[in-house]
């Protein structure tokens, strides 16, 4: 029994140090959302594919990672190579989804991508009908993408072998958060996996403060009906569903995680999150709390110049994170002295890293 055992310890992949690595394989895409910082900033915004050269340069540290997911502000399916680069990730044993907008999986696609054995699709929706999905993504088609989902899961259901997760990502905002119930019965009527439902969270103008639905104290008691009510129909339906919380809360750490996830640009640029780099631009224009923001995009290197695991060691980044692991440290602090009838259960957490004290994603939701 001891040697079977210390037999399987040897044979176990040693644990990967990073979560996940986000890459954007493009900053292109084939609709325009009216939440989606491309449109406001159309006039000085790249049209950018990640070079194949640039997708090797990181491949180098997939030995380090549990998964790799691309995905930035662009359309994933557009790239030339993406095919090339999902293989050569999982043949590196890495787990490798993309979020897609649906348009171009076509039927050819979905074969390819089921045979690369993809662990996750994420295909984004902003309603649950067809006029007010087209109304926040222009250009797109409702029917068409509806349509190539049923199409890819009726491949998946005749294959054998390997499953690739399909969820539906539900993009809430004050003007289609009432369909959220009738999405969940979309979802169970096309047979995914997950709805998840998320919010606006990167904001750019005050018309995208309006269309937020977190953090509104009077329609706060509305929005959360409408979401219990799509809990409740999930729960019937046996429907795998998450929503993200309406609530503004700071947390010790975002859900970016940027201590075991990091991103890579189309340009090449290993920054903590997309929140944080944004193509052909040296500074983050935000709206927050009502008012405008502009921080400066966080780089700590790039990839074409430098190895990957040289970044992640430079010394601003290490700075960086370690504000965060403090953070986090701090919390437990915290949480213990409070179970245990100390003093310093109220204590303040130590502040973040400047650039995120105006992102949302600090404050959980």
């Amino acid at each position: 029994m001891f040697k079977r055992v210390t037999d399987w310890i040897r044979r176990r992949a040693p644990a990967r140090f990073f979560e996940a690595f986000q890459i954007e394989v493009t900053s292109r895409c084939s609709v325009r959302c009216e939440m989606c910082p491309r449109s406001v900033l159309a006039d000085r915004w790249p049209e950018v594919d990640l070079p194949w050269q640039s997708f090797q340069r990181i491949a180098r540290a997939f030995d380090r990672v549990e998964h790799v997911h691309l995905q930035g502000w662009g359309e994933p399916l557009l790239h030339p190579r993406l095919f090339d680069m999902i293989a050569l990730a999982k043949g590196a044993g890495c787990r490798v989804g993309l979020t897609t907008n649906g348009m171009g999986l076509d039927r050819d696609t979905g074969k390819r991508l089921l045979d690369l054995n993809l662990n996750l699709l994420a295909v984004s929706i902003a309603g649950a009908t067809r006029e007010t999905h087209e109304r926040i993504r222009v250009h797109s088609n409702f029917a068409l993408i509806l349509e190539q989902v049923r199409q890819f899961l009726n491949l998946r259901a005749g294959r054998v072998g390997g499953r690739t997760k399909v969820e539906l990502s539900y993009l809430m905002a004050t003007t289609n958060i009432a369909e959220l119930p009738q999405a969940v019965e979309l979802a169970t009527s096309l047979g995914v996996d997950e709805l998840y439902a998320i919010n606006l969270d990167y904001l750019v103008t005050p018309t995208h403060g309006d269309l937020r639905v977190f953090g509104r104290s009077r329609e706060r008691d509305g929005f959360a009906r409408i979401v219990e009510e799509a809990r409740a129909r999930a729960r019937r339906a046996g429907l795998a569903f998450r929503a993200y919380p309406l609530d503004l809360d700071e947390v010790a750490v975002c859900e970016a995680h940027p201590t075991k996830i990091l991103f890579v640009s189309c340009e090449g640029w290993v920054s903590p999150c997309t929140y944080l780099s944004l193509p052909g631009q040296s500074e983050i224009p935000r709206w927050f709390e009502g008012k405008p923001v502009t921080v400066p995009a966080m780089r700590f290197g790039n990839i074409q110049d430098r190895d990957l695991m040289e970044i992640w060691e430079d010394r601003g980044y290490q700075e960086f994170r370690e504000r965060f692991a403090t953070r986090c440290l701090g919390l437990a602090t915290r949480a213990f002295a409070a179970f245990s009838g100390g003093e310093s259960g109220d204590a303040k957490m130590v502040p973040p890293p400047e650039a995120c004290r105006t992102c949302y994603k600090l404050y959980g939701v």
